[in-house]
């Protein structure tokens, strides 16, 4: 994943991680669990380039994973869109656009554990 990495990629994926892990209901899940392993993973991320007339910029699609007791991966997954609605993103050297969630698709285990992937699309925009 982190070949092919640019500047912008790395600065929108710490500040990501970095919101993440200031929400008290979703920092715990960035830690691993008995079997080392964290509830809440970035497991993709891709961008092309974007331009208007006036901004250049890109557009990301970062893939997120959560996974874990039913109950408790739909608490974060509503925390993790309503994290996404009003961001406290920032980006050095880049303008948070928008982000939006755009996909999202569960599978249940037949140990009633959840892993849910959601897919979010941003456009950040070079100051």
């Amino acid at each position: 994943m982190r070949a092919g990495l640019t500047d912008p990629h790395i600065r929108l994926l710490r500040a990501v991680r970095l919101a993440i892990s200031r929400d008290p209901a979703l920092a715990d899940w960035l830690q691993p669990d008995p079997s080392g392993v964290p509830g809440l993973v970035i497991e993709g991320f891709d961008s092309t380039p974007w331009a208007s007339l006036t901004f250049s910029g890109r557009r990301h699609r970062l893939s997120i994973a959560l996974r874990g007791d039913m109950d408790l991966v739909e608490h974060a997954y509503e925390r993790l869109q309503k994290l996404m609605e009003d961001p406290l993103i920032d980006v050095p050297g880049h303008f948070l656009a928008e982000i939006a969630l755009v996909e999202s698709e569960a599978e249940i285990a037949p140990d009633g554990s959840m892993r849910l992937t959601i897919l979010f699309e941003a456009l950040t925009i070079e100051e």
